[in-house]
This record gives structure tokens, sequence and C-alpha cells, in this order.
């Protein structure tokens, strides 16, 4: 898998992931971080997670960003958020990528290429 796409929204992951295949990326889909760490856990790790910050009940989206670094620290995150409020004054590291809602699909693509080009490192 090439990246694990984790929102609690349906229609948030159908767009995302329907962009990243249309690069030719290999697209899995996640429900919750609980479900995503599950799913990684299993597999070869992701090159890039994609993570909405709130997804609903249960760790956020930056808690799962912690958590992926530590268990994979060549996976990089691509976070996303329609309120940046939610990631306050966090700084990001070399391996994340922040997009505020709305973004383009050329935007989310790039973003998550950049991050599969640093891990192949």
């Amino acid at each position: 898998m090439d990246v694990l796409i984790v929102d609690d929204e349906p229609l948030v992951r159908e767009i995302v992931s329907e962009n990243l295949m249309e690069d030719g990326l290999q697209v899995v889909e996640a429900v919750s971080a609980e479900d995503a760490l599950e799913i990684a856990g299993t597999a070869k790790a992701p090159g890039v997670v994609v993570t909405d910050v709130n997804l609903g009940s249960g760790m956020d989206g930056l808690c799962l960003a912690e958590e992926v670094h530590r268990r994979w620290p060549s996976t990089g995150v691509v976070i996303m958020t329609g309120n940046p409020g939610y990631v306050g004054d966090r700084t990001f590291e070399e391996n994340e990528r922040f997009l505020p809602k709305p973004f383009g699909p050329s935007r989310l693509v790039l973003a998550v290429r950049e991050l599969m080009g640093r891990s192949e490192r």
C-alpha cells in the first residue's frame, strides 16, 4: 500500500482516494486512527498516511501522526483539517505536510509524492 487514508467522513475518504488512485497510487482507507494502526500493523507500513485532524471519538489525527512516526519513522504524514485552529501552534516535522481544507487535488498529490520520495531514501 502506498497511502493509508484516515477520515471519519465517507465522502472525504472517497474524494481523497479517487484523487490519489487517479495518480496511480495504491490506496487503503480507514475510518479511525485505531483502524489505521491495525491496518498498517498487519501489512507493510504505508509510504504515507493522509489523516484528518478531527476523527470523531477516539484518537485524533495529530495523535495518530505521532504514533505513526513512533512506529514507522520513515512514513510520511499529511495532516488535513477544515479548522486550522485544531492544530494550534504545532510545528510540523520534516516528514509531514499540512493541508487546510479545502485544497485542490494537485496540492494533495504533490504533498503525498514529496513525502513518498522522502520515505524511499
